[in-house]
């Protein structure tokens, strides 16, 4: 988002950046949509930051580490970045640990099993683009 100070000249390049984009589609890899219809898993820009939104669950068993989605070029990262993602089917609460890497892979760890009934909520992952 435009740092908006005293005597700033209005463009319009400052206020798009103040808007933000349109919602974009992931590319699910080794993992599917969750299944809550209403929590599309997605990605958004707004001013110089991209966050995810929605769920997703992997679409066969696995620990240890695999890549489950990919982020379009727009939005990925300049650097990897690193992220705790919760767990939000019934039980008790864990997370997983998510890397996000420059070429838009969304790579999840964990050290125990994961199934695909366990859903993981995406949405509280954001990050700067410059």
């Amino acid at each position: 988002m435009t740092a908006w100070q005293p005597g700033n000249y209005i463009t319009v390049e400052r206020l798009l950046d103040d808007i933000p984009g349109d919602w974009t589609n992931v590319t699910l890899t080794n993992w599917a949509q969750g299944a809550l219809a209403y929590a599309p898993l997605r990605v958004q820009r707004e001013g110089t930051r991209a966050r995810l939104d929605g769920h997703a669950q992997p679409s066969a068993t696995f620990s240890g580490s695999q890549v489950a989605f990919n982020i379009p070029a727009a939005f990925r990262p300049l650097y990897q970045r690193y992220y705790a993602v919760p767990r939000i089917t019934s039980g008790t609460p864990t997370f997983i640990g998510v890397a996000i890497g420059t070429n838009g892979d969304v790579t999840v760890y964990s050290s125990t099993s994961i199934t695909t009934t366990d859903r993981y909520d995406f949405s509280g992952i954001d990050w700067p683009l410059n």
